[in-house]
């Protein structure tokens, strides 16, 4: 019994000290965004007047496509009718393979031929995300003369994203300052049931308002979301000529993530631009990138195994931890998830163990003691303070409904996340064991019902 009472107190003392560790981590962020006062800017229509001001430089707007089909269509017509923009032209990658979304493709391409090209993967699909972006981007660069254009900047975009329509300009606003320039990415507004469709909502409502303005904010890289991410000219070169003729690296999943790390490594500028509009009735909008998120458990599972896999198990093997202090730092924020789950677990087992020892009056008394109550305490504080501090995030981003389920959601996101960690971890040793590449884990895709459906299709 004495072994036994020991394993617990061992335990509950890696579990309570482990949760510390996290909270103040995160504490540490909201600290930094408190004293330095950092949040959205908020703009009118004079910087929007400005912004417009810019000579427009071309833009291509790069969107790998796998089975598509059934959203190309519609995103393509809602945007080109949205985007308050001119100079920038859609270029669709398709496989082969791949004939419905090639089908899709080639009609938009003929009725918009100033603002659609098709191109075609010489692979058949699915390949990865990050192959089809690179033959993309030397293909575009190749053609260029055809065309009759040279692309400044390019733009990297999901075939169910739907742009602000001051996105283009305003990230071409921000290209002069920076060679990357990343803006928000959010969710729409789901009903109240899709619980997991809305641990998208908190979650990246309080990255994108809050975390990635403190990376900037101490000069850490920032990483890619994959879309609304914009690279110039001269950096992407650059990438292709360091990674043999690739701009992203292809043996990770996320090589979008990675993208944000060399860009910083090669010594380009970065730039989060974090702005909400502020319309002539008041209310806020902000300049973003808005989609639809996997809405299933197991879905969303399948997504964040690949952020998993790719960030904390290949991001290690890919990037060690080079950098300065500061960006190790953050790459141990973004690789802590396993750990994470780990102690989620670990907590679990905890929290039965004292009830059934507290029940039974077994429980030993050093747990009972001031000292360990006092971690406790200090735990639920803080865990109490991230709470709050989500909630907050989520009153700039989405309706309010949304607020009152942060702390549900907040539940359930941990179980996702316990599965995906599990996910990841097994395609991560079998890729060891057998030396090829996990696959492009891919989800389905959704748009807004009426976005770019109720558009009458007439060639230009």
């Amino acid at each position: 019994m004495q072994i036994f009472d020991s394993l617990i107190i061992i335990l509950a003392f890696v579990v309570v000290v482990g949760a510390l560790t996290f909270t103040v981590d995160d504490l540490f962020i909201d600290f930094i965004a408190f004293i330095r006062r950092l949040k959205p800017r908020i703009v009118n229509a004079d910087f929007v007047a400005e912004m417009n001001s810019v000579p427009e430089k071309q833009i291509a707007i790069i969107i790998a496509n796998w089975k598509e089909a059934e959203v190309i269509a519609p995103m393509i017509r809602g945007n080109l009718r949205g985007l308050q923009y001119q100079n920038y032209t859609f270029f669709l990658g398709v496989y082969p393979n791949d004939i419905p979304t090639w089908e899709a493709a080639r009609k938009l391409e003929d009725i918009y031929p100033h603002k659609v090209s098709v191109i075609v993967n010489s692979k058949p699909g699915p390949t990865s995300k990050g192959q089809m972006l690179n033959e993309m981007a030397r293909q575009i660069l190749a053609s260029e003369k055809a065309l009759g254009k040279t692309f400044d900047l390019f733009l990297m975009q999901d075939s169910e994203d739907v742009l602000h329509p001051y996105s283009l300009s305003l990230m071409n606003y921000y290209s002069s300052q920076a060679d990357f320039v990343q803006i928000p990415v959010f969710s729409f507004d789901v009903p109240a049931k899709s619980l997991v469709g809305g641990v998208y909502i908190d979650e990246f409502s309080e990255s994108h308002t809050k975390d990635l303005l403190v990376r900037e904010s101490l000069g850490a890289a920032i990483p890619s979301a994959g879309v609304g991410t914009l690279i110039g000219r001269t950096l992407m070169k650059e990438l292709q000529a360091y990674q043999e003729g690739d701009f992203l690296k292809e043996d990770t999943l996320t090589e979008d993530y990675h993208l944000g790390m060399m860009t910083k490594e090669l010594g380009f500028k970065s730039k989060f631009a974090c702005v909400q509009y502020e319309k002539e009735n008041g209310s806020l909008e902000f300049i973003a990138t808005r989609e639809y998120f996997p809405s299933e458990i197991q879905a969303s599972m399948r997504q964040k195994s690949r952020w998993t896999l790719g960030i904390a198990f290949q991001g290690l093997e890919n990037l060690s931890w080079r950098g300065n202090f500061v960006d190790r730092y953050f790459m141990w924020r973004d690789r802590r998830g396993p750990l994470n789950s780990i102690l989620i677990v670990l907590s679990t087992i905890l929290l039965a163990l004292f009830v059934g020892l507290n029940a039974a009056d077994h429980l030993p008394e050093i747990l009972k003691g001031p000292a360990f109550q006092a971690l406790l305490f200090l735990n639920l504080f803080n865990m109490s303070l991230r709470l709050v501090q989500r909630m907050r995030a989520v009153a700039r981003t989405n309706a309010r409904i949304h607020i009152a389920l942060v702390p549900v959601r907040w539940l359930l996101a941990n179980y996702v996340n316990i599965g995906a960690t599990i996910k990841a971890y097994r395609q991560y040793q079998q890729s060891q064991k057998t030396g090829e590449r996990p696959a492009w884990i891919k989800t389905e895709h959704r748009l807004p019902e009426h976005f770019g459906r109720d558009i009458e299709v007439n060639t230009p």
